[in-house]
């Protein structure tokens, strides 16, 4: 048997679903909706009549872009966090070794 046909409203409840996760930092999570959605959207691309509707694909691709931009921006936010705490450490541990030398 085959497997059903998938719709445009079956990706945008998977970039929901994507989003979702996100917000939660839910890491793991977005990472296995990310693989089943590329997965999915290849599916629905291989479909009879995929390509019949422009605007619903032009405003899936636009959700995808914006989802994109917030998975960048998390990603910038997280590489910030994690050179504040690299500094933080460096500076405690000139501190500790003047301490040391004093």
């Amino acid at each position: 048997m085959a497997p059903p046909l998938l719709t445009l409203a079956d990706l945008n409840t998977e970039l929901d679903t994507l989003e979702t996760a996100l917000l939660a930092d839910d890491h793991e999570r977005a990472s296995d909706c990310l693989d089943t959605l590329h997965v999915n959207q290849a599916r629905f691309l291989a479909q009879p009549g995929a390509l019949d509707d422009v605007p619903g694909l032009s405003a899936l691709e636009g959700r995808q872009q914006r989802i994109m931009v917030m998975m960048m921006s998390q990603r910038d936010e997280a590489g910030r966090h994690l050179r504040h705490g690299a500094n933080a450490n460096r500076a405690a541990h000139a501190y500790l070794t003047a301490e040391s030398l004093a």
